[in-house]
C-alpha cells in the first residue's frame, strides 16, 4: 500500500435506532451495500438477535469474558473431579 492510499475498511458499519413502534437495525457493508431489518422489536435485546443472525457481532466487554472463562475452567474441574 501506498503511503498516501487510505486504508480499505472491511467492517460493517451496524446502528440501532428506537422509534416509537420499537427497536430496528441497519447496516453499511464494506461494499457499500445496506441493509434494514425487516421489523421493529420491542427490545434491544431481540433486535440484537436479528442482526446477529445477519452477520452483527457484539463484542463482550472484558470482564464478562472473564468471568465466562472462570465459570468454564471451574465446570471443566468439576467435571474432571467427577470423573476421577
Amino acid at each position: 500500500m501506498k503511503a498516501t492510499e487510505e486504508p480499505v475498511e472491511k467492517r460493517s458499519q451496524w446502528n440501532f435506532e428506537l422509534a416509537d413502534d420499537g427497536w430496528a437495525w441497519s447496516v453499511v457493508h464494506a461494499d457499500g451495500t445496506t441493509e434494514r431489518s425487516a421489523r421493529r422489536w420491542p427490545t434491544l435485546k431481540e433486535c440484537a438477535a436479528d442482526a446477529s443472525s445477519r452477520g452483527y457481532v457484539a463484542w463482550k466487554a472484558e470482564d464478562e469474558r472473564r468471568r465466562e472463562q472462570v465459570l468454564e475452567v471451574a465446570k471443566a474441574l468439576k467435571r474432571g473431579s467427577e470423573t476421577s
